[in-house]
């Protein structure tokens, strides 16, 4: 695992599909057979979670490979180092002045990805770059670093945040109706440290490569939302809300979760617990709260939204099935479409599957499934997307997002050569399977009998 973590992190190439689809493969196949396996490895669970914690610090010092993000974190940091604000212009607008900011440069400039849009990072990433942006504004390396650190100390707190969480509800099932619940023999998703959902998160080789490898601030969002979700179960109402803010400040994800989280607690406590996120969210996002910084924001998202596309599912489908019974592109229609079928659907998750300090369904749980809901339905879904279910799920007993992290990877697919071309085949594989596996497991846990 070391090895192939050093391999992956340090010599592979996006655009070199077949030498990082065999290497990730083979990670991941290790990673299967050690987490899956019949023989339980509770006596060495702190031994593992090590492990995982040193093939992070493995990745310290490597520049991200397999995504160019990380240049625009860069850009971002030193204008704030500099006490610009970034969501005023868009890097563009720069480089029609005489002189640059220190710091940026036509190099650098060169490296961003979408150059003529406005920065969509919320202040606890501008935060990290401002930081990273003063202390080192020359050094590209460095900064990286920087990054890395604060993302590894996140990753060292969800990871011990998510020990000793046990799968919930019990190995049951429905028992086609009848008041007594059946016990079920353990599938082979089930085996292995039951209780340790830890292990699953630490060793997996997407988490580890896609956030202290590739610098993608989910690991921050998973961290507050697993801190969250411990002190709500722990009854601690502010401190969730203060913990969820976070999350929110990192990645604009959470707000989907309020729904659920209010369903969870019950009408009073829910609405005491959306009041003081709203406050703290206020708060953290203070100083973007200017007409122009919201609008130029809104417009990069609006944008990212409509006319990004990338390894999607059902709105690929839709998308398809439209385009034959109408001449004009119906794009830009399905993305909002399936927007507000996301939302629609997380509400009716929430009265469906939670019930006030549910037991039989975690909140954890209907996260993880709210956020899976939300990939399917997206125009753009990136591998480092899937590290949220990932980590949700794994309070409950449902391993589809585990299977998903090794699926997620033939998107890369899409890099081959330079190309830049969506290879509809693997796109077709990856959803297949996984949908195939997420019936086969659904079926499992609520057949009669």
């Amino acid at each position: 695992m070391l090895g192939l973590t050093i391999w992956l992190g340090y010599f592979a190439r996006r655009d070199d599909f077949g030498s990082f689809i065999g290497a990730y493969g083979l990670f991941f196949g290790l990673y299967a057979l050690l987490v899956f396996r019949e023989k339980p490895v509770d006596n060495d669970a702190i031994w593992y979670r090590n492990l995982g914690i040193v093939l992070r610090i493995a990745l310290l010092f490597s520049l991200p490979n397999l995504s160019d993000d990380y240049y625009r974190f860069i850009w971002d940091g030193r204008l704030l180092a500099q006490g610009i604000n970034p969501f005023l212009h868009s890097p563009a607008h720069y480089m029609t002045l005489e002189k640059l900011p220190e710091g940026l440069s036509a190099a650098l400039y060169g490296q961003l990805n979408s150059p003529q849009y406005h920065t969509v990072y919320p202040p606890v990433c501008q935060l990290v770059f401002g930081l990273a942006g003063w202390l080192f504004s020359s050094s590209d390396r460095a900064t990286v670093l920087l990054i890395k650190l604060f993302l590894l100390g996140c990753e060292v707190v969800t990871i011990i945040g998510l020990t000793g969480l046990t799968p919930r509800p019990p190995l049951q099932g429905r028992g086609g109706g009848d008041s007594n619940p059946r016990t079920l023999s353990p599938s082979p998703l089930e085996r292995g440290p039951r209780g340790e959902a830890s292990l699953f998160y630490a060793l997996n080789p997407l988490a580890i490569l896609e956030i202290t490898g590739n610098c993608h601030f989910e690991g921050a969002m998973i961290c507050f939302l697993v801190l969250g979700l411990r002190a709500l179960e722990r009854g601690k109402l502010t401190a969730g809300a203060a913990w969820w803010a976070l999350a929110t400040a990192s990645k604009l994800l959470p707000p989907l979760f309020l729904p659920l989280a209010w369903r969870w607690l019950g009408w009073r406590k829910g609405w005491r617990f959306n009041l003081l996120f709203g406050l703290f969210c206020l708060l953290l996002f203070a100083p973007l709260l200017q007409p122009e910084v919201l609008r130029n924001m809104g417009s990069s998202l609006r944008l990212y939204f409509r006319q990004f596309e990338f390894n999607a599912s059902l709105y690929y489908l839709v998308k398809f099935s439209a385009n034959q019974f109408s001449k004009y592109e119906t794009g830009r229609v399905v993305g909002p479409v399936l927007s507000l079928a996301t939302m629609l659907g997380v509400i009716v998750l929430a009265f469906w599957k939670l019930k006030k300090n549910s037991p039989t369904t975690t909140l954890w749980d209907a996260m993880g499934l709210a956020s899976t809901l939300y990939l399917f339905h997206s125009t753009t879904v990136h591998p480092w997307y899937a590290t949220a279910p990932l980590a949700l799920l794994l309070n409950g007993r449902r391993r589809f997002a585990v299977v998903w992290s090794g699926l997620i990877a033939l998107s890369y697919s899409h890099y081959n050569g330079g190309a830049f071309e969506e290879k509809w085949g693997l796109i077709a594989l990856e959803y297949g399977l996984l949908w195939a596996w997420i019936a086969a497991e659904t079926w499992r846990l609520n057949r009669p009998g």
